[in-house]
């Protein structure tokens, strides 16, 4: 299975850090999240990856240039305007029929192995990537009488982490309306046109995820990646 990582986006919310580098250049603990994704890839065996460009796609050449001597890469323009629907389907062509699609701003642990053969065994058209979490916050809600229909105290919610197994032959059922929508909002539709088919699946990674919007939430993620690292290291020496 080929691995597609979306390059495309600026990351507009991180103000001037994203100014004249695209968002998965941006460093956590002095090296890129790119690097980092591509680094685990390859440590579980993945060889083949397509890179699919946008904002400053030189510079993504350029980052995954060390790395050709161990990879097969190649890579997908479909413009600085295409939303991540768009790319995907623009680089059909370029793998067979599945493919792991990730976000090029996300950094997890997550097995590819496990999610791969759970994506098999499910026999779905795609398979998203969830992770928990807990909201602050007991949620209520009530009718049009402003009756209290639920009341959750703090439920666990799943969120989608920016991570999906897909099928090739799921795009045959992207309409062109769907296909050009900007950002994310084609590939939220996609998903739910999936969903009504009952062909979404969805994997539950309980490990290590790491996203930023916002310099506040850059800090935050280069605390979390050291501390992932720290605890690695203290137990493989537990290990030895």
């Amino acid at each position: 299975m080929k691995i597609l990582v979306m390059c495309g986006g600026r990351g507009r919310r991180l103000g001037t850090l994203t100014d004249r580098v695209p968002k998965p250049l941006v460093c956590l603990n002095g090296k890129t999240i790119l690097e980092l994704k591509i680094e685990e890839y390859l440590r579980q065996g993945c060889r083949d990856f397509i890179f699919c460009v946008g904002y400053r796609g030189d510079l993504i050449r350029e980052a995954v240039r060390p790395y050709e001597d161990r990879m097969e890469a190649v890579f997908s323009d479909a413009g600085e305007d295409a939303g991540i629907l768009e790319r995907l389907c623009h680089a059909r062509d370029l793998f067979n029929d599945r493919v792991f699609m990730t976000y090029g701003d996300t950094f997890t642990n997550l097995s590819l192995s496990r999610l791969f053969a759970f994506h098999e065994e499910g026999g779905h058209e795609a398979t998203l990537v969830t992770a928990s979490i807990q909201n602050p916050f007991g949620l209520v809600e009530f009718d049009g009488r402003s009756r209290v229909t639920s009341f959750r105290e703090k439920p666990v919610l799943q969120y989608y982490i920016g991570h999906a197994v897909i099928r090739k032959s799921a795009l045959r059922f992207v309409p062109e309306e769907i296909r050009r929508m900007r950002d994310g909002e084609g590939l939220v539709a996609f998903f739910k046109i999936l969903m009504a088919m009952e062909k979404l699946g969805a994997y539950e990674h309980k490990g290590l995820e790491i996203s930023f919007n916002t310099p506040d939430e850059l800090k935050v993620a280069e605390e979390k990646l050291c501390q992932f690292y720290t605890m690695s290291e203290v137990e493989d020496g537990l290990e030895g």
